[in-house]
């Protein structure tokens, strides 16, 4: 428990130190792409899926550990959700950003933004009548069409059917150490903790026994025996300290792009 311990404290530390990325830099790549994605800027988009990252991080690190009396404490099961919100959103606003093409950037910018319009429609189409839900139904196919026409005015792009973005998984691996066919991915890999998470979340019963702390109560009565699954305090405290890391991936991706013009000429002040 000390090292793992040592491991949350170390990663608090950091992530306390974090500073949220400035504004893009006049003719920065950030920049332009914020004017070419102009419905929903990049930049934009990145930004809220960093403050979910962090948001779940605060709260997370707020219940684990309480710097002023020293408390430590873990649940079995909830935390879980928070480092998965946490990995997910830093995962979604770095693959939106990772490609060194910029048609490449624009593209996932305007899938990310897609589904938005679908979920918007499709939560007024639930919740009121089809007279009610008309107008948030004209928005979707009003803005989709907007969407289409940012992605039309990318020349590498007018040929190119606007989707929404691939499934998680697929962005999770995307942003995860690449590995040669046939060999895992490292347990600190993003892809790794979001599925750990994710068996938590879905009650995935022999995964989380195997992840928990599993302790056994009773003795079995020839059908079963009672067992109760205890919060694993090492495996919480390394998702943590990953998830710190990718924020820090996140920011250092977001700064370059906001500092950087396009032939990758810086645009700060030379020291």
């Amino acid at each position: 428990m000390e090292v793992a311990t040592g491991l949350l404290l170390r990663a608090r530390a950091r992530f306390e130190a974090l500073e949220e990325p400035d504004e893009p830099l006049e003719g920065s790549m950030l920049a332009a792409e914020n004017a070419a994605t102009a419905f929903d800027p990049v930049g934009y988009q990145v930004a809220r899926h960093r403050v979910r990252a962090v948001d779940a991080l605060e709260m997370l690190m707020g219940s684990m550990h309480d710097p002023v009396s020293g408390r430590m404490e873990a649940r079995p099961m909830a935390m879980y959700a928070l480092v998965r919100m946490s990995v997910e959103a830093s995962a979604v606003a770095l693959w939106t950003i990772q490609s060194a093409k910029k048609h490449d950037r624009i593209y996932r910018a305007l899938q990310v933004a897609y589904p938005h319009l679908t979920e918007y429609a499709d939560f007024a189409s639930v919740v009121a009548k089809e007279e009610d839900a008309a107008p948030y139904i004209e928005f979707r196919d009003d803005k989709a069409r907007r969407l289409i026409g940012l992605k039309n005015d990318v020349g590498t792009l007018r040929q190119r059917e606007l989707t929404k973005p691939p499934k998680l998984w697929r962005i999770l691996t995307a942003v995860s150490p690449t590995v040669p066919p046939g060999r895992p991915h490292g347990v600190d890999s993003p892809y790794v903790i979001w599925k750990m998470t994710s068996a938590f979340l879905h009650g995935s019963d022999h995964l989380t026994r195997d992840l928990g702390d599993l302790e056994q109560v009773t003795e079995s009565d020839g059908v079963g025996a009672t067992f109760v699954v205890k919060p694993s305090w090492s495996l919480l405290c390394s998702c943590v300290a990953a998830c710190v890391v990718e924020v820090e991936k996140l920011d250092a991706r977001v700064r370059f792009l906001a500092t950087t013009a396009y032939g990758e000429r810086s645009l700060l002040p030379a020291s």
